[in-house]
């Protein structure tokens, strides 16, 4: 009998011994499931916050409104100091307002909405909305135009979405810079090694190593499918003897080269072509080209959002550019020795190669970027190697700059 005690004695201890572990064991998990919850509320208050600052936008512009005291300036909401938001709370009151808030800028010709200002028609504004929740921010970044039904605060817009880069070049492969930029760098470096044009290390105050998220930089292949776009216009020549194209507004282009008969056999590679898409704002020109090489002048819009070139082969452009505008290529681009002037956007799934000056632009490659002895404003992102041999400086007024965005499901 007391043997049996004894034994039920030992299980019990052990029973006691075994739930004192399990109960040890599942606190770190139960701190972590806790953590997990915390930063998923965080970040969902955050989108919530920002959300609300959208819609609030989008109400003020529809009603045409001219109380613009509550927006932010958009160099303070670049700044993400925490200051500058201490005028906003989600709820009107104030109440929690160390937790949950919002701020929101208005920009319509590239210049903050200030009080006593009334919305008009056919403007671009851009609204930024930042939600901010205990540490953790959310930017929603879109274009509104006065009538747009859209109030979903998403953040993209027609299979499209906006970017973000913290800076100058962002590289998965080596980055390599002129000896005599070494102390006139204004923007930040990401890849996996820097070096100058001498081939030693490059190291300075703006060299961040890896890049620490995800680069996306191959488009996706529908981007290059006719049957993706919708309404294109056969594109015709408005000077018979010479080739002009002048563009209606509102209207999406097709200019299929493989099959147009004067080109191919008019020998067009010493010819200049003109193509004139002020008017183009927001609107697509899908080339199907077998020619490799594309000279004379490519004319975008002054404001508002770029006009979109989609080249489905390699394409070598030798063309002054001027204006808003967008060229995506599924193979290799060349960029000859021209000037391109406005916003530019050069998207590539092959490598790129820039031999002209950009002043404002935003390039990207699925493999290496080469830029010649030229000088380039504006922001790279590139899978493998980046190179230049001119000087580079940072500006990021392009992705900033209305309808500049990127591909959905980019990889």
């Amino acid at each position: 009998m007391k043997d049996q005690r004894g034994s039920v004695t030992v299980m019990s201890l052990a029973m006691l011994l075994f739930l004192m572990v399990v109960a040890v064991a599942w606190l770190p998990m139960m701190t972590m499931e806790k953590t997990a919850a915390a930063s998923d509320y965080r970040e969902q208050q955050a989108w919530n916050a920002a959300e609300a600052g959208y819609k609030r936008a989008v109400a003020a512009l529809s009603n045409k409104n001219n109380d613009w005291r509550w927006l932010t300036p958009e160099e303070y909401i670049r700044d993400s100091d925490s200051a500058n938001f201490a005028h906003l709370s989600i709820d009107g009151n104030k109440v929690d307002q160390d937790e949950i808030l919002y701020a929101v800028s208005i920009m319509g010709n590239n210049a903050d909405i200030v009080s006593g200002y009334i919305p008009e028609e056919d403007v671009v504004y851009q609204i930024t909305a930042v939600g901010s929740c205990q540490g953790v921010r959310k930017v929603i970044r879109k274009t509104y135009v006065l009538g747009d039904d859209d109030s979903s605060g998403d953040g993209d817009s027609g299979g499209e979405e906006t970017l973000e880069l913290p800076g100058l070049v962002q590289a998965g492969g080596t980055v390599t810079i002129t000896n005599n930029q070494a102390g006139e760098l204004n923007g930040d470096l990401y890849g996996s090694g820097f070096f100058d044009s001498s081939g030693n290390q490059f190291s300075s105050g703006h060299t961040q190593g890896t890049y620490p998220n995800m680069l996306k930089t191959h488009i996706p292949e529908s981007v290059f499918q006719k049957s993706s776009y919708k309404d294109l216009n056969t594109m015709l020549r408005t000077d018979q003897w010479n080739w002009i194209f002048n563009l209606e507004a509102g209207k999406n282009y097709i200019w299929d080269l493989k099959s147009d008969v004067a080109w191919n056999v008019g020998n067009y590679v010493g010819n200049e072509c003109t193509i004139n898409a002020e008017e183009s704002s927001g609107k697509v020109i899908f080339i199907d080209n077998s020619t490799e090489y594309l000279k004379g002048n490519i004319i975008g819009p002054s404001q508002g959002k770029p006009v979109t070139f989609i080249f489905t082969k390699t394409i070598k452009i030798n063309a002054k550019i001027t204006g808003n505008v967008r060229i995506f290529t599924s193979a290799d681009f060349t960029f000859d020795n021209q000037a391109a002037t406005g916003l530019i956007m050069f998207m590539s799934n092959g490598k790129m190669e820039i031999i002209g000056s950009i002043n404002k632009g935003f390039l990207s490659s699925d493999k290496n970027i080469i830029i010649a002895n030229q000088a380039f404003y504006g922001q790279a992102q590139v899978k493998g190697n980046f190179e230049t041999k001119g000087t580079i400086h940072y500006s990021d007024a392009v992705l900033k700059a209305p309808g500049f965005t990127v591909p959905k499901g980019m990889n």
